[in-house]
């Protein structure tokens, strides 16, 4: 397999960067991390030199560069056979419900989600 590098942000500082790094270390893929220090003059020019996109987290795998924590999160387990339901409905739940609490947390606050609500939610409706 080609190596995995996964650039984050301060752990401390994003938790957009800090899921799909929980994730890979969970599913046991082994990755190189680069820490993109958020709170320093250069952090712009440093994530647009490996994100053209201006974001973080970014895992590249070989020549594939994948953004946005859920896809990295959704990729990682693709590559791990491991992480989502096996069956199809119950995988289609798992996505809504962690997309539905990023995406709300976020209009109502302007702050990262938190997953909680959401994985009490899952774990009653998933078939």
């Amino acid at each position: 397999m080609a190596s995995i590098t996964l650039y984050i942000g301060n752990h401390n500082y994003s938790s957009w960067s800090l899921r799909p790094w929980i994730l890979l270390r969970h599913l046991g893929i082994d990755f190189d991390e680069v820490l993109i220090p958020l709170d320093q003059p250069e952090t712009r020019a440093r994530i647009l030199a490996v994100n053209p996109a201006g974001k973080l987290p970014l895992l590249r795998h070989g020549a594939l560069d994948v953004w946005e924590s859920l896809a990295i999160c959704e990729y990682a387990c693709e590559l791990a056979g491991a992480g989502l339901p096996h069956d199809a409905a119950a995988r289609a739940v798992a996505r809504s419900m962690a997309a539905t609490d990023a995406s709300q947390s976020w209009k109502r606050t302007g702050t990262a989600p938190s997953c909680h609500g959401s994985s009490r939610r899952l774990q009653r409706s998933v078939p």
